[in-house]
């Protein structure tokens, strides 16, 4: 490092002024774990690096082979042009930090890094970069995400049918309710899968349940932003949704009917299905969901009683 180098970066990077001597500054500097490198704000040609930065990201032992390049050159990977994420228009004038954490693209490490403007010995502007690896941050944080949402997961959805349960079931439909104009409708129905107990007394709940995940899936395909669909219990599952020309409260109902008669399950040499009793009713979205759930109650009630294997409009 040139001697006249010395008092800037002495200033700059709040070493001792007792620390006098070139070579105690560059030892300094190279004992750093941290990236430490200056480059032109307005050429981005490299400056000076410290051992960490050129052995960790430049590849390289010694300055002189990176002498001469611009900074997204020697830091990036395949980079022939400025860095769109690159900070040079964002660093505060008065000199203060800017801080800012990226994954770099070289060796996919993340760094935290304190960009700050500095005076070089010629007067230049130039900029100093001080870079931290917080990969194994990153990695925890990304764990921590995942298991978020695993945990998520595992509060709302039904493990078998891949549906919401009953609780998450009440929540978004709820949510959807809200999310409506008060002229709009909202239809809900109740389904209940016809003589299941039969099927779990003569093949066993394993039966039972390979017949459950795959009903789930089917009505798991019916659902969008408009429509929340959960298991209830048992065999029985509600489907909120908001209605419209395009879907019909009892066009949809017939529409589910069909798509859960057709399901077919194999387990074994046995292919299992059954057929549902469906009640279905829509009120104005401003209705509290309790009181249309009623009414698709009794009509799902009526429907049993008439035979089961068909839908009943409230």
């Amino acid at each position: 490092m040139n001697q006249r180098h010395m008092p800037v970066l002495l200033r700059k990077l709040m070493i001792p002024s007792a620390v006098t001597e070139v070579s105690d500054l560059e030892n300094i500097l190279d004992n750093l774990d941290a990236v430490v490198y200056v480059s032109d704000t307005d050429t981005h040609e490299l400056l000076f690096m410290n051992k960490y930065a050129l052995k960790n990201i430049g590849g390289v032992s010694e300055f002189d082979q990176v002498r001469g390049k611009r900074c997204f050159e020697v830091l990036q990977k395949g980079q022939s042009n400025p860095c769109d994420f690159c900070t040079n228009p964002l660093l505060p004038k008065n000199g203060d930090t800017y801080l800012w954490e990226f994954k770099n693209t070289r060796n996919n490490c993340w760094y935290q890094c304190r960009d700050r403007l500095i005076q070089w010995h010629d007067g230049r502007q130039v900029r100093l970069e001080v870079a931290a690896d917080i990969t194994e941050r990153k990695q925890v944080e990304v764990e921590l995400q995942e298991a978020q949402k695993e945990l998520k997961v595992l509060a709302e959805i039904d493990s078998l049918t891949q549906l919401y349960n009953r609780r998450a079931f009440f929540m978004y439909a709820d949510k959807l309710r809200k999310s409506l104009s008060k002229s709009s409708s909202l239809g809900l129905m109740i389904l209940d899968l016809d003589y299941f107990k039969d099927i779990n007394d003569s093949y066993g709940h394993e039966a039972g349940d390979t017949l459950l995940a795959a009903i789930g899936q089917k009505l798991n395909s019916l659902a969008d932003s408009n429509t929340v669909i959960g298991r209830m219990g048992g065999e029985e599952f509600a489907i909120v949704f908001h209605e419209t020309e395009k879907r019909e409260k009892l066009d949809f109902a017939n529409q589910v009917y069909k798509a859960v008669s057709s399901v077919k399950a194999l387990y074994f040499n046995d292919i299992l299905h059954c057929t549902t009793s469906i009640g279905v009713s829509s009120q104005a979205a401003n209705t509290p969901l309790r009181d249309i759930m009623r009414e698709a109650d009794n009509a799902l009630y009526k429907a049993k009683s008439a035979g089961r294997s068909q839908v009943n409009v409230a």
